[in-house]
C-alpha cells in the first residue's frame, strides 16, 4: 500500500517541473543593440579587426546568430569573409562565412550552432576575416537571445 501524502508530493512536483518549463520557455528572444544598425563597409585593410562589441548585463542562453551582408565585387569560394563571434576570452562561439554567396547582392546567413559563453562574459564581438582578397563588406548583425539571469 502506497502512501498518498508521497504520491500527492510527487505529483506536486511533476508539475512544478512542468511549470519551470514553461516559465523558461515563456521568455521572449532578445536582441543586442547593435542588432538593426548599418555598419560600415570592412575594407581589406581592416581585416581581423572586431567591431559591434556589447556589454552583457545579463546571463543569456544565445539561440541564431545572424548577418545580413553585401559583398562588394570579388566573393567566392577562393576569396571571401569569415565572420567570427568572440566572446570577451577570444573563444569562437560561432561563425559565418560569405564563401557561397554571390558578390554584390544582399543574404542573409544564420547558424544554431552556437558555443554558449560563460555567465560571466562581458562582452560579444563580431571579428571579421578576410580570406585572400574579397570585396569590401556591409555588415548588418543580429543575435537571438534568451535572457537567462539578472
Amino acid at each position: 500500500m502506497s502512501d498518498p501524502n508521497l504520491t500527492m508530493q510527487r505529483q506536486i512536483q511533476a508539475l512544478n517541473d512542468v511549470q519551470e518549463q514553461l516559465r523558461k520557455a515563456d521568455v521572449p528572444a532578445l536582441y543586442l543593440p547593435w542588432s538593426q544598425r548599418a555598419l560600415s563597409p570592412f575594407p581589406l585593410a581592416s581585416s581581423g579587426g572586431g567591431f559591434a562589441d556589447t556589454a552583457q548585463p545579463w546571463a543569456a542562453y544565445l539561440l541564431t546568430f545572424a548577418c545580413t551582408v553585401n559583398v562588394l565585387t570579388t566573393n567566392n569560394g577562393t576569396n571571401f569573409w569569415t565572420l567570427a563571434l568572440i566572446n570577451s576570452a577570444g573563444t569562437t562561439l560561432a561563425t559565418l562565412s560569405t564563401s557561397a554567396i554571390a558578390a554584390s547582392t544582399w543574404t542573409r546567413l544564420s547558424t544554431t550552432a552556437i558555443t554558449q559563453p560563460a555567465t560571466t562574459n562581458a562582452v560579444l564581438t563580431i571579428l571579421a576575416t578576410a580570406t585572400l582578397s574579397p570585396g569590401a563588406i556591409f555588415i548588418v548583425p543580429s543575435l537571438a537571445l534568451l535572457r537567462t539571469g539578472n
